[in-house]
């Protein structure tokens, strides 16, 4: 079985040394919002596509492509979204490993999380803080049967949620490092051996873009001002250093399971307007808890139970029920306005949500969300996002193999 609990099919020698295992996962999504004069359409789409390709040769050495097909991404010149994962990874000695090529940086918990096995449908605000993919390399493992696992590596450097295939603005590079701790996984105490600390860190310059943000339920309700760098039309890049710290904990007991985080992302920023040039450091921060327990009594891994009754209209069972709830938070910082922000933009989007997760069987999950978002700042024309609380119903049926 492969971290995400999908062994997909596969081909090996007898000594496991040479290996190849087919893999994916497809969500077909729909999403309803709830209210007058809402700036997006009701809809239904494929949110992920993704065929996987991993496997190992010569036994020290494995490696995964992973490609996103579905609807929302599109071909470029960079690849950036079509193409999300491609490494190798030499594992001579499970205490120092090295991963090259590209792949999630060690950041954030819940941004490692597979997307296969997110207890709500989207990832909620830290992982908007964080790097999304990047190309670069990291040594990683682990000690005392796994009780601390740590990573650490050099990455080309994105902008928050950011990916890319290869560095186009400028030639600085990101050092990215996280340290895990499971001190009571052994234990005979049932209460604490579910119990885990964390901290991913990074630190480095950008220059280009920056990012936008948006809700749980996918709607933006902040940018950065993007124009023509002239006076009635002022222009902000990313100019200078970049740091982020991430630290969040992480508990299951039976079928209980809890985590939260909390994200600090550090940039330096630069506001051209034609001869008039503004620079400044924003510091933005979100967080979140989530909790989650499955009603069927399967034990809790924060990432999905595997039934012991799979569903069948043909007197089987009935697979495997979760609850889920969280409350989450994104601040922009208050030196962000008025110069940066783009006009409209809110100051901060506090948001809660409700699911209830079905697992028909190991490879097929449907999913209700409810996700509620208010706003403090932002336009209140009609029409505009942040001009009232944002309602939203958003449905999954994810098939993975």
């Amino acid at each position: 079985m492969t971290e995400d609990g999908f062994a997909g099919f596969g081909l090996s020698t007898a000594e496991k040394d040479f290996l190849f295992r087919l893999r994916g996962y497809v969500q077909a999504d729909a999403r309803f919002y709830i209210g007058d004069n809402i700036p997006i359409n009701d809809t239904f789409l494929i949110r992920r596509l993704r065929p996987m390709f991993e496997g190992t040769v010569f036994h020290d050495y494995d490696y995964k492509i992973v490609l996103d097909i579905a609807s929302r991404s599109s071909i470029t010149a960079g690849n950036n979204s079509l193409v999300q994962d491609a490494y190798l990874n030499a594992h001579y000695w499970p205490e120092f490993q090295l991963e090259l090529g590209k792949f999630k940086p060690p950041i954030g918990f819940e941004h490692l999380t597979s997307d296969a096995n997110l207890l709500l449908l989207e990832r909620d605000y830290p992982s908007q803080l964080v790097p999304n993919r990047e190309v670069g390399l990291q040594f990683h493992g682990e000690f005392f049967g796994s009780r601390l696992t740590y990573a650490l590596g050099a990455f080309n450097g994105v902008f928050d949620a950011g990916s890319e295939d290869y560095d186009v603005a400028d030639d600085h590079k990101d050092v990215v490092g996280r340290l895990t701790a499971h001190p009571f996984k052994d234990s005979d105490n049932d209460c604490l051996k579910g119990l885990a600390f964390g901290a991913g860190a990074s630190i480095g310059n950008q220059n280009g873009p920056l990012p936008s943000f948006v809700t749980t339920a996918q709607q933006r309700f902040f940018s950065y001002a993007s124009g023509l760098g002239t006076t009635n039309s002022p222009n902000v890049v990313a100019a200078g250093g970049h740091w982020r710290v991430n630290p969040e904990f992480q508990y299951t007991f039976k079928s209980f399971g809890l985590f939260g985080e909390y994200v600090v992302s550090s940039q330096e920023l630069q506001r051209n307007a034609g001869p008039e040039i503004n620079r400044a450091t924003v510091a933005n921060t979100a967080w979140d808890i989530t909790a989650s327990y499955i009603l069927t009594g399967e034990p809790n891994t924060l990432r999905g139970p595997a039934p012991k009754a799979p569903f069948s209209v043909h007197g089987g069972g009935w697979g495997a029920w979760e609850v889920a709830a969280r409350v989450g938070e994104l601040r922009i910082d208050d030196d962000a306005f008025p110069l940066y922000a783009a006009a409209g933009s809110a100051r901060s989007a506090f948001s809660f949500g409700v699911g209830l997760n079905w697992y028909l069987n190991r490879n097929v999950k449907l999913n209700l969300d409810y996700e509620q978002t208010h706003f403090q700042g932002g336009s209140l024309a009609p029409g505009a996002v942040t001009a009232q609380d944002e309602r939203a119903f958003l449905t999954r049926v994810q098939f993975a193999f």
